[in-house]
């Protein structure tokens, strides 16, 4: 088990580099291809009225879209060379997320960047990564739209619930995980039993594939659960968070609040999403 193929999602934001560099690390460290994923926008939708200017503003629209490409496949090619990454960049046209998670099917990793709320150019802002994590079939590596992740994976969080989603994520992360200087596990909440020791039988899994792991659990009553584990990987020195994605259903979730959508907004290190 390792990570061999890793498709990164370029765009045309700021933070096109520090999600490149991160992919490029994890690269360096399991000798993986990168694919460099390029995707031009569809043309701005016109009114009835507008028709008559519409075809001169999508001609224009995709002039730049395919000037951008052209850039972004420059820097990622000039980057992966340097950093001697053997490397693929692709062109696809369409809807982001359906064409991410189509062209996942064939990696072992998902990069892309955690959308920007305050960006009002960000055309990204219904939240990428939560469409992918959804349908990619994949385990997605968010990387936060604010600081630099020079390394990710020495200091692993694993927010372990004992669910599907859970177990899932902790699989598909054992490559990571097996690699760490340091894993820790990290219960929410868990079952109020006498004869159970949160997160005891998960790290004896752990430990018998050759991880040593630290196991701590909180009540998070004052707080909510994804507040809980952010403190948490803060205190931890924690450099990645693994975790399950919507292990309630998403309706649920848009209508009541939830752990993956609370860190799809407010992750301050790169989290790693199972579904």
């Amino acid at each position: 088990m390792t990570i061999t193929n890793i498709l990164l999602h370029l765009d045309r934001d700021a933070r096109n580099r520090e999600r490149e560099k991160v992919a490029f690390n994890l690269a360096r460290a399991f000798q993986s291809h990168v694919t460099g994923l390029f995707i031009l926008p569809p043309p701005p939708a016109f009114g009835y009225a507008d028709a008559y200017v519409a075809d001169e503003i999508i001609r224009k629209h995709r002039a730049q879209a395919q000037a951008d490409a052209k850039k972004l496949q420059g820097e990622f090619e000039h980057d992966a060379k340097a950093a001697a990454i053997p490397s693929e960049f692709r062109l696809e046209e369409g809807q982001d997320f359906r064409i991410i998670a189509f062209q996942s099917r064939y990696a072992d990793l998902i990069v892309v960047g955690q959308s920007d709320p305050d960006d009002a150019t960000d055309y990204r802002a219904y939240n990428l990564p939560e469409e992918i994590v959804m349908i990619a079939g994949r385990p997605m590596l968010s990387v936060p739209y604010a600081g630099t992740f020079d390394s990710i994976g020495k200091r692993v969080m694993v927010a372990w619930n004992a669910s599907r989603e859970s177990a899932r994520a902790l699989s598909d992360a054992m490559p990571l995980l097996k690699k760490a200087e340091h894993v820790d596990i990290y219960c929410v909440n868990p079952p109020d039993t006498k004869q159970h020791i949160p997160g005891a039988d998960i790290a004896t899994h752990l430990a018998r594939h050759g991880v040593a792991v630290e196991a701590h659990h909180t009540i998070a009553k004052d707080v909510d659960a994804g507040n809980a584990l952010l403190s948490a990987a803060y205190d931890l020195s924690s450099d990645l968070i693994v975790m399950g994605a919507y292990g309630h259903t998403r309706l649920r979730e848009l209508a009541l609040g939830g752990v993956t959508r609370y860190l799809l907004r407010h992750m301050t290190v790169p989290v790693l999403f199972s579904h």
